[in-house]
């Protein structure tokens, strides 16, 4: 790995870090963009992975027991079984779609918030949150891409900002971990990868904490706020993608 390299995986690990302790991942869709500026896409996904899984691991650890256990039993389920069809999926559905779809609803939500419309009690329904958790387990797999489903049903439920960020947390370091072996099929993850993730292990702590930090003194009343403008934000990310 070249000191180029390493600078903008440092970067990664910050912005990820801080953006899920402080706003249970908003920023996490820049990661990989900003990584297939110097890595390709495979090498990517693969190095992506294990810091996402200790990024999670440490914000699970800044909010200990603040999930909402009845939620993530709603949406687990149907995330573990996202993740093991979306394999077949990719026959029906390309990722290029996939990575629309989800981003077109990212946007509509965000929009509504800021339109002054109540949350639709349809998102926030037992029903859609097995549909949301779904998506959220395939766009994972995927395209490292699971944030905005998952955001959308969380958001609609209007959950408390730290029972918010610590069900969020949970809920991707469990998909992720179950990630890990299909990677490992795969060959998108390997010693190499490893190898060049671990260095990096210390600035993921550093970054939860700083992302900690700032939740610390982000007043509740903009916390809904910012987290619809990264969603927003996101979701145009995933309908314009660039290069």
């Amino acid at each position: 790995m070249t000191l180029e390299m390493g600078l903008l995986l440092a970067l990664v690990v910050l912005l990820s870090g801080i953006s899920k302790a402080a706003f249970a991942g908003g920023l996490g869709l820049l990661a990989m963009p900003l990584l297939l500026l110097l890595f390709d896409a495979n090498t990517a996904l693969g190095l992506l992975l294990p810091l996402l899984i200790m990024l999670d691991l440490f914000t699970i650890r800044r909010y200990w027991q603040r999930w909402n256990w009845m939620v993530l039993r709603q949406l687990l389920p149907a995330a573990v079984l996202g993740v093991a069809v979306s394999a077949l999926l990719l026959g029906a559905l390309s990722a290029a779609e996939l990575q629309w779809v989800i981003g077109a609803g990212s946007v509509l939500f965000a929009l509504r918030y800021f339109s002054g419309l109540q949350s639709s009690v349809l998102l926030a329904s037992r029903p859609m949150g097995v549909l949301m958790g779904f998506i959220s387990g395939v766009s994972s797999t995927l395209l490292h891409a699971g944030g905005p489903p998952l955001a959308m049903h969380l958001l609609a439920r209007k959950l408390p900002s730290a029972e918010y960020i610590a069900t969020s947390a949970l809920f991707f370091a469990l998909l992720n971990l179950l990630k890990l072996p299909a990677f490992i099929v795969q060959q998108q993850l390997n010693w190499t990868l490893l190898l060049w993730a671990l260095p990096f292990m210390p600035l993921c702590y550093v970054a939860i904490r700083l992302g900690y930090w700032l939740k610390q003194r982000l007043e509740d009343k903009h916390f809904l706020p910012l987290v619809h403008l990264l969603l927003l934000l996101a979701g145009l990310k995933l309908l314009w993608p660039t290069g």
